[in-house]
């Protein structure tokens, strides 16, 4: 009985521990958010810019964030960018028709910065 009783005491204190860790760990995760900094109307050679933050508008550099550019007929073009020392990053356009996309920027999130999903409206007018 006494070996039983050595071997739980100890798993007990782990798995204390381990919910302890987590509890501190989602209350001190910061919301994030991938926003989108350039217009609404751009051309090619133009380029989607966004800009990775917190809550508290501090900007995350060296993140890698997913960007997905969706036409109207569900055709995708995707890109993986890394945030530059402002917390920025950019996809040149080219080769996009004229009309209506979404953006979907994606950020997987670290220890304790939460993930973002996010979705914006994009037009592409080149003028004809």
């Amino acid at each position: 009985m006494v070996k039983v009783k050595s071997v739980i005491v100890p798993i007990i204190l782990i798995l204390i521990i381990l919910v302890g860790a987590f509890i501190f760990i989602q209350a001190n995760a910061h919301n994030t958010k991938v926003e989108v900094i350039s217009n609404s109307t751009l051309k090619n050679g133009d380029a989607v810019q966004v800009v990775l933050k917190d809550e508290y508008r501090n900007v995350y550099p060296n993140e890698n964030i997913h960007i997905k550019i969706l036409d109207d007929h569900g055709w995708a073009d995707n890109y993986d960018v890394t945030t530059d020392n402002e917390g920025q990053a950019s996809v040149v356009l080219s080769t996009f028709e004229n009309g209506n996309y979404t953006i979907h920027t994606n950020y997987n999130g670290t220890l304790f910065n939460k993930a973002y999903h996010g979705v914006d409206s994009l037009a592409i007018d080149d003028g004809y």
